[in-house]
């Protein structure tokens, strides 16, 4: 299946409108359902897609599992740097951005949260994926 000709074309377009999709997921996910646990899912089904259609050359080069190692320090961090300072573990605050072209923005630390599993979540599957990719599942 991966050297079929549809699914590479299909998978040139798919693979980045889903990662775009995953982005914006991600980011409305505050204020309206969403959020980073989806997105990964999004992301990692992107990165699915591009497996089936070009095989496991590429994303096996790359070590998947730090990048679940990175997501894993970045919600830590997030809940820890507060419990450091004096305040309550996990206790969020946003600050505000009055950005030229986009005006005001809201950026709470709980969106740092979100990334941690956002980049978990990818970087678990996309594990996954290649360890089966390459095994020939």
């Amino acid at each position: 299946m991966t050297g079929d000709p549809i699914l590479r074309t299909v998978a040139r377009f798919a693979v980045p409108l889903t990662v775009w999709v995953s982005i914006v997921i991600f980011m409305q996910g505050h204020n309206m359902p969403g959020g980073g646990f989806i997105a990964g899912v999004m992301a990692g089904a992107a990165g699915a897609m591009y497996l089936l259609a070009f095989g496991p050359a590429k994303p096996a080069r790359y070590r998947w599992w730090k990048v679940s190692v990175c997501g894993l320090l970045i919600s830590v961090m997030t809940g820890t740097v507060p419990f450091l300072m004096g305040r309550p573990y996990m206790q969020h605050a946003i600050w505000h951005f009055d950005l030229p072209v986009i005006g005001l923005y809201e950026l709470p630390t709980a969106t740092f949260f979100d990334l941690g599993v956002y980049l978990i979540v990818l970087g678990t599957l996309m594990t996954i994926f290649v360890e089966l990719a390459q095994e020939g599942c």
